[in-house]
């Protein structure tokens, strides 16, 4: 037998059918009970709005019980936190900083857990990461083959190197090709030094003045001396030059693309398929809802952004408030 009761919610009629739901005590509790569940299913009506005002947003994941984080409700991180400007102790906090310490604690929160990020030798993070001395390792490490036979990535920066020059470029450098016969700044210890010095050897057997490589110990060191003009360019990993770049806009600028593009990744153990899931939900989360592009905005590396292609966003470059444009 039909049985119809009716809703009257702001001038619309809504039948519904009970019979299916027999008699008895949970009939009649239901039927106490379903006119409000209706009027939430009726949102709209409810609240007297139209379907445009209302707004849903998309639910960030969960904490998945299958994580096994190694401390409940908190995701524990791998960092070198040596490497300017994307992880390093903050010199007044102590704490660490950068933009890639910004993005797993907004990862983080996205998960719905608290990070927290321990400092690390570089060479010792994938064994550590295995070793389950943390979670997940977030350090500018680029996925190259030999990581990728270890751990697992989820791609979150684009890596490289710029060439970094006075503005107005006074010495006409346009590319690698044109340091032969000019003094050069690079910061010690670093693969540039390397390839510099490779370069000077080419320029040589090319029979073109030898380059001269100036090596300093500190990044600042490299501003002094391109705005004094003692060196005609600096070559710099790429979100350093960024960094600096924005610190400095009326004195320094990028010349041409990046070279030796990479793809950095935030890693996670071969077997934790959950965890590698979770955080790459949460960093297209923070895509979509535009955290990303404000952190990238912060730190200024707009040519690292993996979120638009490859020297998308090169020189020349004109300083226009906190962007760059063409």
């Amino acid at each position: 037998m039909l049985h119809l009761s009716v809703l009257y919610v702001r001038g619309v009629f809504i039948f519904y059918d009970l019979s299916f739901l027999g008699g008895g005590r949970r009939y009649r509790c239901l039927n106490v009970f379903l006119p409000f569940c209706l009027c939430s299913l009726f949102l709209v009506a409810c609240a007297g709005g139209s379907a445009s005002q209302v707004l849903f947003p998309t639910p960030s994941p969960p904490v998945d019980d299958g994580l096994h984080l190694i401390t409940a409700h908190v995701l524990t991180v791998g960092s070198y936190t040596n490497y300017f400007p994307q992880e390093f102790l903050d010199p007044a906090s102590k704490q660490p900083a950068g933009f890639d310490i910004d993005l797993i604690r907004d990862i983080a929160s996205q998960m719905h857990v608290k990070a927290n990020v321990t400092s690390n030798d570089f060479q010792s993070l994938i064994d550590g990461l295995v070793n389950r001395r943390f979670d997940v390792v977030i350090s500018a490490v680029s996925m190259t083959p030999e990581a990728q036979k270890r751990v697992n990535f989820i791609p979150y920066l684009r890596g490289g190197k710029y060439l970094l020059v006075p503005q107005g470029n006074p010495s006409a450098v346009h590319s690698l090709q044109d340091l032969c016969g000019k003094s050069v700044a690079v910061k010690e210890l670093t693969s540039e030094r390397r390839e510099l010095l490779s370069m000077g050897d080419a320029c040589l057997k090319n029979g073109k003045a030898m380059l001269k490589v100036v090596v300093v110990k500190q990044y600042d060191a490299v501003v002094q001396l391109l705005q004094s003009h003692h060196v005609a360019a600096a070559y710099e990993d790429a979100s350093v030059a960024e960094y600096y770049l924005k610190l400095h806009p009326d004195v320094l600028q990028l010349q041409g693309n990046m070279v030796g593009v990479t793809t950095e990744g935030i890693m996670v153990r071969k077997d934790d398929t959950a965890l590698l899931s979770t955080i790459h939900l949460a960093l297209e989360a923070l895509q979509k809802n535009g955290m990303y592009s404000a952190l990238i905005k912060k730190w200024g590396l707009y040519g690292s952004d993996i979120t638009v292609p490859a020297n998308y966003n090169t020189q020349p470059q004109i300083a226009t408030g906190s962007s760059w444009k063409k």
